[in-house]
């Protein structure tokens, strides 16, 4: 066994291709990494899956280890990559969208969600700017303002059919503008909140 303190021993032998530590290492971590996917992912199942997934992922680079100094901040990062990662190809999954909108609209947020929301709202506004005049008219007094589109309608004198049409329009060019412009991490999390206004104009 390896204490805490002797982290960096115990990193060097499992890079080194230790079933010992490898063991230790599934049996001290597991319940941290699963913590972290669990919190972006519903179903226990799907994360105990993914868990698994990460573990292996990690045994199968080991010998990129050695140079990791904190190897639970390194399996944070790989939990989040990879529970991001298996999102981004089911985006559309209803439990996994109303998770991930939960994860950034609970009131308890962490530092690194409130940082990952901040630059969410971020990016989303650079985008926002960068729409046609009359289609960011629209877009901001429904999603900012708050207006159906009967209301919006009503101002511009334009019908509720083309109100929609314009948020549509809208929510297609800031996903292209977000694809161009954030990393695959802030792209997966800023589609699921779109995905989430998307549903909201139907």
């Amino acid at each position: 066994m390896y204490p805490l303190q002797h982290e960096e021993e115990f990193v060097k032998h499992l890079s080194e291709g230790s079933q010992n530590a490898y063991e230790l290492l599934f049996s001290r971590y597991w319940t941290h990494v699963f913590a972290v996917v669990r919190l972006l992912v519903k179903s226990q199942e799907q994360a105990e899956d993914i868990t698994q997934e990460i573990f292996v992922k990690v045994w199968n680079r080991r010998k990129d280890l050695g140079e990791i100094k904190n190897i639970k901040a390194y399996l944070y990062t790989i939990a989040r990559n990879t529970t991001l990662d298996h999102l981004r190809k089911k985006v559309l999954v209803t439990e996994n969208l109303e998770q991930m909108i939960h994860y950034f609209t609970d009131h308890a947020l962490t530092p690194v969600q409130r940082i990952e929301y901040k630059e969410l709202e971020d990016i989303i506004s650079k985008g926002i700017a960068t729409l046609p005049s009359k289609v960011k008219e629209v877009f901001v007094m429904s999603r900012i303002d708050g207006l159906s589109h009967e209301e919006i309608a009503a101002r511009l004198d334009i019908s509720v059919t083309s109100s929609k049409t314009y948020v549509v329009r809208a929510l297609k060019l800031l996903r292209l503008y977000m694809s161009k412009n954030t990393d695959l991490q802030v792209l997966v999390l800023a589609v699921l909140l779109l995905e989430k206004i998307i549903s909201q104009t139907k």
